[in-house]
């Protein structure tokens, strides 16, 4: 098994447990994670990071990769930063000498790029290990009804889940299982 995934709530903890995760085993990363806009409590955008940058690496940080962000209440969203900067973080991916690839998170709107869609596929099919969020379907119908323009992506949604568990696994996190979850990611990690 080369992929561990976690699919849960929005602001359940996902993220951070992977990157606390990936910090403590103290291994070399490459991918990409998400940044969350928050202003008074409410999220306004996401930004696309290179994963480098979470052990001080700015190599491939390219500022203001914002995909989404909230205008007049309504989410619009920039797919050019999947085809540019997204294909650019996973092209890295597939040749970087590092420990372990960073996902975080896939399954959403990056799945209407095309030309990403296929290098995200081509980079599971590296033989390293892989950790990352794939977006729950309860997620997904949430980004889906809060788009300004429609958000179709079921079929590419199903490949990419197909590809992933044929590796490893997707565990759904909650409150309730945090620190079971945890525990296997450590194990997993240290394999």
């Amino acid at each position: 098994m080369t992929h561990f995934f976690l699919e849960g709530d929005r602001f359940g903890g996902k993220s951070t447990l992977l990157q606390q995760c990936i910090r403590d085993a103290g291994l070399t990363v490459s991918g990409f994670y998400v940044k969350r806009n928050i202003s008074e409590g409410t999220v306004k955008g996401f930004e696309l990071r290179s994963a480098c940058e979470l052990q001080g690496d700015r190599s491939l940080v390219e500022m203001d990769q914002w995909f989404i962000k909230e205008i007049d209440g309504k989410r619009s969203r920039n797919l050019a930063v999947f085809e540019n900067y997204g294909c650019t973080l996973l092209k890295a991916a597939q040749t970087a000498a590092c420990d372990l690839l960073l996902l975080d998170e896939i399954g959403g709107i990056e799945l209407l790029v095309p030309i990403f869609t296929q290098e995200l596929l081509q980079t599971l099919k590296r033989p390293i290990k892989i950790v990352g969020v794939f977006k729950s379907e309860k997620n997904y119908r949430y980004q889906k009804a809060h788009m300004a323009r429609g958000l179709t992506i079921e079929k590419q949604r199903a490949l990419l889940r197909a590809r992933l568990e044929e590796d490893g696994q997707i565990l759904e996190l909650t409150k309730d299982n945090y620190s079971m979850i945890e525990e296997q990611l450590q194990a997993f990690l240290k394999q």
